[in-house]
């Protein structure tokens, strides 16, 4: 079978430019978005909550948790069906792909159970525990999302927040560090 047009652009591509990185940064809303954040099914999460889970997708976030990392559930009929971790401070500073000042988190992981994926959780888990992170004195927070990833993009944005830039990651030549390229995008 014949490589598509697509295929060949993106083998000459990678052959040139080594592997790639490109994701879109979104911040949040200055305040919470009123018609989502005010949810009882989006609330704190224990280690122990994450660790008894029945549902192995949500088990696997565990090595998220830990010191600077706030973890959200949100629920669908009384079970977990989702988790996003904020990470700050000295936690974030390890990754540090976009940078952070006092009182700024960093949303580095969200994920929502098979069974309840299209169902808007995740839009739900992003505003509600964005509005629960300004309630512990946090002024700002970020997100990065893999820039094909059209549900993440889809929540991101149904929850207020606002796509501020592009950063893409290239390796030509396998560099020991990749080269770093930012493009503002608005905001």
């Amino acid at each position: 079978m014949r490589p598509t047009p697509k295929e060949l652009l993106k083998a000459g591509a990678r052959l040139l430019l080594g592997e790639y990185a490109a994701y879109y940064i979104y911040r949040s809303p200055d305040r919470a978005h009123d018609a989502l954040a005010t949810t009882d099914d989006v609330r704190l999460l224990e280690r122990s909550a994450v660790e008894s889970c029945d549902d192995e997708v949500i088990r696997a976030q565990l090595p998220y948790l830990g010191d600077q990392a706030l973890a959200y559930g949100g629920f669908a009929d009384d079970r977990l069906a989702g988790i996003c971790i904020y990470w700050y401070g000295d936690r974030y500073r390890t990754r540090n792909f976009w940078p952070l000042d006092t009182g700024e988190a960093k949303l580095v992981q969200i994920i929502t159970t098979p069974a309840a994926r299209g169902r808007g959780v995740a839009t739900t888990l992003i505003a509600a525990s964005h509005a629960q992170l300004l309630s512990k004195g946090f002024h700002q927070a970020y997100a990065r999302v893999w820039h094909s990833n059209t549900p993440s993009l889809r929540a991101f944005e149904r929850a207020g927040w606002t796509r501020i830039a592009l950063v893409v990651e290239i390796n030509p030549l396998r560099r020991k560090r990749p080269l770093r390229l930012r493009f503002r995008t608005r905001g």
